[in-house]
């Protein structure tokens, strides 16, 4: 008896982990197809293609430092989807807070009268502090006027894209820059300068720090209570009050968690690669949207949310050396990873759409409850 509900056990974790699996990997699939025929299209041959962009992406140390490089702000955004949507909120607000947070660490960088180690700690710590506020805010919308959070985060990137893009301008803009149409803030001098791993690579100990956030997260979320309580007293408020959870409290701690995170990710890219805030740097890359996809991919698991996020920057610096290599231009491969956030797009409306319903029925269930006691 004791074997056969092992073995059903079993099989429902193993069933689960393949429906898990199943649309990422058609996702990636269908994609590649669609590329294929643009591919041919072009006159081009497509093994032979495709050889060149994983060769441009993971074919030699230039190549997999400048991927890895590129996929550690894709995966500070993916963790802050993940803390957020696993404990289910649905908050979309990783752009804005890794914008803010690029921008602060910049200024600190640049500005703070102090040596270059100080000057990495305080930058790391101002971005960790606005990205965290930038979060509660959705937070505080959320609790004190019912705002979507969809809505509030979604309304609060653009606010802090702008509020970033103004400073650059008009306030803190370089004024030794060589062009003068060149919209950023001071270089950081090269003390204050995340390292590279390797000298001659692109690589910083930004992506280190990167990997240990992944692995601080899965434990915190997957092996200690906290991550317990995170997730009751978001998907279900009313059983978490029961089990002595509050859940307000979790709500801002989790949309603490989330912002600190992303805000991270903006002084990675400021400290490790571009070195000072230039306008659009983040909106224009794209990279919390990378991350949410990277994050759908892996079902909000960290560990997963990681590799898929290099697997997604492998695609950008794949599909570089694919346009130089061949005669496919890179909106090619820009439309592979369009693919493959459309695809994923319809999961987070499925996902979007049952969390409503559970909460539909909480809600109804809590109507019924309060008529039956008056």
């Amino acid at each position: 008896m004791h074997d056969d509900l092992n073995k059903r056990d079993w099989k429902r974790a193993l069933g689960g982990a393949l429906d898990t699996l199943s649309q990422p990997v058609v996702a990636v699939f269908i994609s590649l197809l669609l590329g294929a025929v643009i591919i041919l299209l072009a006159g081009e041959d497509v093994l032979a293609t495709y050889k060149i962009m994983v060769n441009g992406a993971f074919g030699n140390m230039f190549y997999l430092s400048a991927t890895l490089s590129r996929a550690t702000p894709i995966i500070m955004g993916g963790l802050a989807v993940c803390i957020a949507w696993r404990s289910g909120y649905e908050a979309m607000g990783g752009e804005g807070q890794m914008i803010l947070g690029a921008l602060v660490s910049a200024l600190i960088a640049y500005y703070l009268p102090a040596p270059g180690v100080v000057k990495i700690i305080c930058a790391m710590l101002g971005a960790v502090v606005i990205g965290a506020l930038y979060s509660l805010l959705s937070g505080w919308l959320y609790d004190k006027f019912s705002v979507t959070f969809i809505i509030s985060t979604l309304m609060l990137n653009y606010i802090a894209n702008n509020v970033a893009s103004y400073l650059t301008n008009y306030v803190v803009k370089d004024p030794s820059a060589l062009d003068l149409n060149s919209i950023q803030t001071g270089k950081i001098e090269a003390g204050a300068q995340l390292g590279k791993i390797f000298k001659g690579y692109n690589l910083h100990w930004g992506f280190v720090l990167a990997i240990v956030c992944v692995v601080i997260i899965y434990i915190l979320l997957k092996k200690t209570s906290f991550g317990y309580k995170a997730k009751m007293g978001g998907l279900n408020p009313r059983f978490a009050l029961y089990g002595g959870i509050n859940s307000t409290r979790m709500l801002y701690l989790v949309l603490l968690l989330s912002g600190v995170v992303a805000g991270l990710g903006g002084a990675f890219e400021v400290l490790g690669s571009k070195y000072r805030y230039i306008d659009q740097m983040i909106f224009s890359t794209a990279y919390a949207w990378s991350g949410m996809v990277a994050a759908l991919l892996a079902n909000f698991d960290p560990a997963g949310t990681a590799i898929a996020s290099i697997l997604l920057a492998g695609l950008a610096t794949g599909g570089s050396a694919m346009q130089r290599g061949t005669n496919i231009p890179v909106e090619a491969v820009n439309m592979i990873e369009g693919i493959i956030t459309l695809l994923m797009s319809v999961k987070l409306l499925r996902l979007l759409s049952t969390r409503g319903s559970r909460k539909a029925v909480k809600q109804a269930a809590e109507a019924s409850e309060g008529g039956e006691e008056q």
